[in-house]
């Protein structure tokens, strides 16, 4: 009861703190719009902490923290946009229900070798279209790279590791072929880490270092052209452009942030650093979530799973900041949870109900250990 008490003070602090973000320019510029999103985003936190997290058994953590991340995104173009900022709330509600489909796939996912050859076909037919069809203008990496995650976990469970390694391996060629480097990337490294957490082996480990390894030299073989000279002269240029580090300066094109970093920099540019260090913080905490339910897993599946979540969440992170640093090439994608995309979005929420599916089994697994050591008594 104490702890389900402090998270519903922290959920209620975030819903009065977005009411009135929201409601505040409202009533100052009279925009409905900012009306009902100061009315609908707390309703929509309120809802889902009350029905869809007991009905699906969701992690609380997980989706508060997500839940508000959201909120930060839809509060981003608020000012500037209401349009826009009405988009991405209904965007953020469509995903919000991709996180109960993934929860109830796990209780129904049993690992075996039909499930998931399944698992890693069904994921690359999602990375299939854009090759094919060159216009296609509705990505679906996202997902798939969940499906091929769940397939590798499976594989890896009973100990297939040939099989994991080639449903891996295609999804790495895929996006190499879409010319997607930092999702390859982040695809390479996270697999690497994975095998290397679950081989037990010398030879195996060896094998995902020299993969990493070789992953990384592709990468910046790949992306050297597309780095500007620019960037590596100044560090940190975007954020000094905009007067939170050093000098304030007037930003060049060169400098000038990718435009699906706006959500992240607009709160930056409206609201300070403050508020940027607070979504920082908030992630780390949500990668600290999924390492914690990866450690409490009483299987090698359960616990590849989430491993896995923790990694392409956390990596792609990763990458979003270092190419904010100037240290790497523009990267076409936002930080966890802040895209404006849909499928983007949706897929990243379905990789968190997979993390909330791990979650309700630890938490089965442990009241299963709590009645059996009453009637042991």
């Amino acid at each position: 009861m104490k702890k389900r008490s402090s998270h519903f003070r922290v959920l209620t602090a975030a819903m009065l703190f977005f009411a009135l973000t929201f409601l505040l320019p409202a009533a100052a510029g009279g925009d409905s719009r900012l009306y009902l999103l100061a009315a609908a985003v707390p309703a929509v936190m309120l809802f889902y902490d009350l029905i869809p997290v007991r009905v699906f058994s969701l992690d609380r953590p997980a989706l508060c923290m997500a839940m508000i991340l959201c909120a930060f995104g839809i509060l981003a173009p608020a000012a500037s946009d209401p349009n826009a900022a009405l988009v991405q709330g209904m965007h953020c509600a469509a995903g919000l229900m991709l996180l109960p489909a993934g929860a109830v796939l796990i209780r129904i996912f049993r690992p075996s070798f039909p499930s998931a050859l399944g698992a890693g076909l069904c994921g690359i037919a999602l990375l299939v279209p854009p090759l094919l069809y060159p216009e296609f203008s509705f990505p679906l990496t996202e997902a798939g790279l969940a499906l091929l995650l769940l397939s590798v976990a499976a594989f890896l469970s009973f100990r297939i590791r040939a099989a994991a390694l080639g449903i891996a391996l295609f999804g790495l060629a895929l996006l190499l072929l879409q010319k997607d480097l930092v999702s390859a990337a982040v695809w390479g490294v996270a697999t690497v880490l994975i095998f290397w957490a679950c081989s037990g082996s010398a030879l195996w480990s060896g094998l995902s270092l020299l993969g990493a390894a070789a992953g990384g030299l592709c990468f910046g073989l790949l992306s050297r052209e597309r780095l500007q000279p620019s960037a590596l002269s100044s560090p940190l240029s975007v954020l000094s452009s905009m007067g939170w580090i050093g000098s304030q300066s007037v930003p060049d094109a060169s400098a000038s942030p990718d435009p699906e970093l706006s959500f992240f920099l607009s709160l930056g540019e409206q609201y300070g650093l403050v508020l940027l260090l607070c979504v920082f913080l908030l992630m780390l905490l949500l990668l600290f979530r999924c390492s914690s339910v990866s450690q409490c897993a009483r299987n090698s599946f359960h616990a590849s799973l989430a491993l896995g979540v923790l990694l392409l969440l956390g990596l792609r992170m990763l990458a979003v900041f270092l190419s904010l640093a100037g240290l790497i090439p523009p990267v076409a994608m936002d930080l966890p949870l802040l895209a404006s995309s849909l499928p983007v979005l949706a897929g990243q929420m379905f990789l968190l109900g997979l993390l909330s599916g791990v979650s309700a089994r630890n938490r089965a697994d442990l009241e299963e250990d709590t009645h059996l050591a009453m009637l042991s008594r």
